[in-house]
């Protein structure tokens, strides 16, 4: 690590550090489960008011293979936590201040996964945001963690694509239960832009349909699509922007030598009906980043999403041709155990 890259590591970590121990005082343990002891693969998430999400959510990462949940729940008033109280492989934890002030939920995620996550691989994801990968559709995610400790991973990339539909977004009802693809099932194939920042070993990507509606001209000044959502707490972890940047430093780039590198895809909905009341109410907004600001000077309801980079997503195949998913021939490396046993023994 060049000199540079190690002062913003030790400037990260210790401003992280010293977050995670002040805003640890917010965080209230509601329901631990003792699933959580023995899972391997573990979903974390912070909410506030979506429980018309969470059936099919939960249902989609249990069809994926993740054996347990942490909701870290910020203030609802639609009854998540009633509603989640009767899922046996959900452990509730409240968040108690703001969530803006807690860096956006990562201070109380970073002191939940280091207090109860050590030895675990971690998916951080918000209720809106799927996580896919090559071949996700016949193997489980632990066989993608194994794959990745054979060749000495510690985290997967992934890139956030913006979901959409050609309908005014008023008009993309998800009813509860309901798969949000049958809703949204566009996305924009082309129109990214990356740029790697050395200091902070991370590759920024911003863009698609977010950057093509709402931040014309300006796709910089637009959301990151970077994100490091799968993470192996073999030590300590912190998220230090939401999941777009991971210390220590080194998992934002993960190991780059292999002979079949590998990355995945998070299918974001943000744009279904209730995205219009979120974007202008004043408490969310004043929750978020400044991101929202574009939202309501734009119009909301942009019937025009559509243009010629649109394309129908129907597999993870669609987003590893368009350039968004890397590594389709993972399946077909051997694995190495004995490199399997010794990460998961570290």
């Amino acid at each position: 690590m060049d000199p540079i890259t190690a002062t913003a590591s030790i400037h990260h970590y210790v401003k992280a550090r010293l977050r995670r121990t002040w805003k640890a005082r917010e965080v209230k343990y509601e329901r631990l489960r003792s699933g959580l002891d023995h899972a391997r693969h573990v979903v974390v998430f912070v909410v506030r008011d979506e429980g018309r999400r969470l059936p099919f959510f939960l249902q989609y990462y249990r069809n994926l293979g993740f054996e347990h949940f942490i909701c870290i729940d910020n203030r609802s008033a639609d009854g998540t936590r009633e509603q989640l109280s009767g899922c046996s492989d959900v452990s509730i934890v409240s968040g108690g201040g703001s969530y803006k002030g807690a860096r956006f939920g990562n201070d109380w995620i970073n002191a939940v996964i280091n207090r109860h996550c050590r030895g675990k691989w971690i998916l951080y994801v918000d209720a809106d945001e799927f996580f896919v990968y090559p071949h996700c559709d016949t193997q489980p995610v632990s066989s993608l963690t194994a794959y990745l400790e054979s060749i000495g991973n510690q985290s997967l990339q992934s890139v956030m694509v913006d979901m959409y539909s050609r309908r005014p977004i008023l008009e993309n009802i998800c009813e509860v239960g309901r798969d949000p693809l049958e809703i949204c099932n566009l996305f924009d194939r082309t129109g990214y832009a990356s740029h790697f920042d050395k200091r902070n070993q991370t590759i920024w990507i911003k863009g698609g349909v977010r950057g093509r509606v709402y931040f014309q001209n300006r796709i910089w000044d637009g959301p990151a699509l970077n994100k490091v959502p799968l993470v192996y707490m073999g030590g300590e972890r912190m998220f230090l922007k939401s999941s777009h940047q991971v210390w220590p430093l080194s998992l934002n780039l993960g190991e780059t030598r292999t002979a079949v590198r590998i990355s995945g895809s998070l299918l974001h909905f943000k744009f279904l009906s209730t995205f219009a009341k979120r974007a202008i109410d004043p408490l969310n907004r004043a929750e978020h980043t400044e991101e929202y600001t574009a939202y309501t000077t734009t119009s909301i309801d942009n019937a025009d999403f559509v243009s010629s980079n649109t394309t129908e997503y129907k597999s993870w195949h669609d987003l590893s041709e368009a350039g968004l998913m890397q590594g389709i021939g993972w399946i077909y490396w051997k694995c190495d155990q004995s490199r399997v046993m010794s990460s998961q023994l570290s």
